[in-house]
């Protein structure tokens, strides 16, 4: 999500503008994606760059954390960082990386990419173990058939530390 920014880093500081935000996709990580994306960055003009105040809301699509279903998350994105251009747009000068090192920057073509803080703030909003349902069976340990949909034919397993719980579960049986 790339907007040329050269005419509003001419600007007056404190004037404002606002950018409609449209995006169909965007990669977050191996699992997941950003779909449906809307909203809008208002951007302030300030003494170094741009402040931009994003509000925006999409869908998160991933895996379900039980059962490895694809997932749809609705999410809402709200942050507010400020960019700093690489060069003045009024005399080309080269500006110093320590000035632009604690914010996202304007590349030297004047583009303000939004591209990767969205990332960031969606993967900060986004479930930490997305569910493709509130009650999700997930998946058998055994055989790893998806429990959802039925029952797997695999015979219950009561073995290891639970082994001496199952033993005094068979006593408490057999003397009722």
């Amino acid at each position: 999500m790339r907007f040329r920014v050269s005419q509003e880093l001419r600007q007056p500081v404190g004037t404002e503008f606002t950018i409609e935000l449209r995006h169909r996709s965007l990669f977050l990580d191996d699992d997941a994606t950003l779909a449906d994306l809307r909203g809008n960055a208002d951007l302030l003009r300030t003494d170094r760059g741009l402040l931009a105040m994003v509000r925006a809301t999409a869908q998160i699509r991933s895996t379900c954390s039980r059962c490895l279903a694809p997932t749809k998350s609705p999410i809402e994105i709200d942050f507010k960082e400020e960019f700093i251009p690489l060069i003045d747009p009024v005399s080309g000068k080269h500006i110093t990386p320590a000035e632009a090192e604690d914010g996202f920057v304007i590349d030297a073509r004047l583009m303000l990419d939004l591209g990767e803080s969205l990332r960031q703030y969606a993967l900060i909003s986004s479930p930490i173990k997305p569910l493709c349902q509130p009650d999700c069976a997930g998946l058998c340990s055994t055989c790893g058939a998806n429990l959802n949909g039925s029952r797997c034919s695999c015979p219950p397993q009561t073995g290891g530390r639970w082994q001496a719980l199952a033993a005094l579960n068979a006593k408490d049986h057999e003397g009722s």
